[in-house]
């Protein structure tokens, strides 16, 4: 599942394209278009305008295009391809085959080349003008102080909180256990139960966390990741990992030293 880690991946490799001219752009499926513009403003917006810049903030890749922007959200299974290159050549949870109907939307440029958004699931979307806002600060460059406004007083657990990309925006499932193993921390714990050295610990591992896992290649490279499953077991202490569903999500922690 693309996070951050994989996002930013997609940013280089889309900024190779910084500098085209869009020619035109295919949407096989209109449903695969979010937002409150369609696709007659998309494709006014693009056609025959310049890719100026590309940008990223949490979970979401951001197009400048001309005087608009478009953002690619990925979803559980969506990889970019540039000029048919793709930085992640497969994602947990899908298929590295890319068959026809997997290709969701194809920007053509005029010098040659093309960006296209690959997603066998479908779950993610384009979206023109997207509200930037509505994100949280993104969790590759939050502070301390803004960590702790993001989680003061809240009655959420801390793997729910994390999730929130209205508070911190770009990690997922993966990144947050791996985050909250690291840190020591309890992912159950409600968040204005965190003592100040403890805020210190999570911001800490997510800065630490998110320049191993990238170093890795991706998300689904931390020391846990091999562990989540029935009979897993802590790779620091040895006991068995704990399963439960916080955020919506299944979630995994160690018991003897999460606290």
């Amino acid at each position: 599942m693309p996070e951050l880690i994989e996002v930013e991946l997609y940013r280089k490799s889309a900024a190779h394209a910084v500098g085209r001219t869009i020619s035109s752009i295919a949407l096989p499926n209109l449903t695969y278009l979010k937002g409150t513009q369609g696709l007659d403003a998309l494709r006014s917006a693009t056609h025959n305008q310049n890719l100026n810049q590309v940008r990223r903030k949490g979970k979401l890749l951001i197009l400048d295009i001309g005087d608009s922007s478009l953002g690619l959200r990925f979803g559980m299974t969506g990889r970019l391809v540039v000029d048919g290159e793709t930085p992640i050549e497969r994602l947990l949870y899908t298929t590295p085959k890319v068959h026809r109907n997997h290709i969701r939307f194809v920007m053509n440029f005029a010098q040659g080349g093309e960006l296209a958004m690959v997603d066998p699931r479908g779950f993610g979307s384009i979206e023109l003008q997207p509200d930037e806002t509505k994100l949280g600060p993104d969790a590759a460059k939050i502070s301390r102080q803004q960590l702790g406004v993001s989680l003061k007083n809240s009655n959420a657990t801390l793997k729910a909180r994390l999730l929130n990309q209205q508070k911190i925006s770009g990690l997922g499932n993966l990144l947050c256990d791996e985050i909250l193993w690291r840190a020591g921390l309890d992912p159950r714990r409600p968040c204005r139960s965190l003592q100040e050295r403890e805020l210190d610990l999570l911001a800490a591992s997510i800065r630490r966390t998110i320049k191993v896992l990238s170093r890795r290649g991706g998300s689904h490279a931390g020391d846990i990741q091999g562990q989540r499953r029935k009979t897993g077991i802590c790779p620091k202490d040895g006991r068995e990992l704990h399963r439960c569903s916080l955020g919506g999500r299944t979630t995994w922690w160690c018991p003897e030293h999460q606290l």
